[in-house]
């Protein structure tokens, strides 16, 4: 599955309940018990060690509107390396079992509308 890497860094009040976005992504991902066992960064060619839970969205695929095949806009987390999280913007190919974890507060950590909500759009180089 191809995604696009979202990088950001998320202000105090927007940091997930669970503790940490790698933690909920533990939680709320569904991976197979193959990528589980593999314990390394979700990058189909990367073997680090996981370190955070990276923030990306589904890739959209332009020009296929008309066959309703136009990807997702809603944010995800998966387990990233360092090196594969600071891809800014970065098309990355992911194994199709890593599960990715929805921020979505109604479909995770915050389902009484507090808690969990997606993190404000702001990356290491235009923070204040």
């Amino acid at each position: 599955m191809v995604v696009k890497n979202l990088n950001l860094v998320p202000e105090p009040e927007r940091v997930c309940p669970c503790g940490s976005w790698l933690a909920h992504w533990e939680r709320y991902g569904r991976p197979s018990e193959a990528f589980r066992r593999r314990r390394s960064c979700a990058v189909a060619t990367c073997d680090q060690p996981v370190e955070v839970g990276g923030h990306i969205q589904k890739e959209v695929l332009e020009g296929l509107g008309p066959y309703g095949m136009v990807g997702d806009a809603s944010w995800y987390v998966l387990p990233l390396c360092a090196t594969c999280n600071r891809q800014q913007g970065a098309r990355l190919v992911v194994a199709d079992d890593c599960g990715l974890a929805p921020t979505s507060p109604g479909e995770t950590c915050g389902t009484d509308g507090e808690g969990a909500s997606r993190p404000v759009n702001r990356t290491r180089a235009n923070r204040a």
